[in-house]
């Protein structure tokens, strides 16, 4: 791996990019979705897109994920940093994607 320090400098970036565009995805999914006529195309989130417990998972939930990705990171993130990266990726693109398909 690389050096330490900038290997813990990246995957600040990233966790705070995938935040970043969790809170995205929950705006766009809210608009989209509960406001709009569109339906949410993740099967494990349908069910509770338009509760309460929708807001709480993706504002709530995964930033403390993210949190605990970050305290772990001594440890955790070694074997699964590549994962991240690629997580960050894929997020990324789906962000993109909605916004050049619905917004655009």
């Amino acid at each position: 791996m690389l050096n330490r320090k900038y290997a813990y400098r990246i995957l600040f970036w990233l966790l705070l990019l995938i935040g970043l565009f969790n809170t995205i995805d929950y705006f766009a999914t809210r608009d989209l979705v509960t406001f709009g006529d569109h339906l949410e195309w993740n099967p494990l989130m349908r069910a509770i897109v338009n509760t309460s417990y929708f807001a709480l998972y993706k504002l709530v939930f995964i930033p403390l994920g993210l949190v605990v990705l970050w305290v772990a990171r001594r440890t955790l993130v070694p074997k699964y940093f590549g994962l991240i990266a690629f997580v960050c990726g894929v997020y990324g693109l789906l962000v993109l994607y909605t916004w050049r398909v619905f917004y655009a």
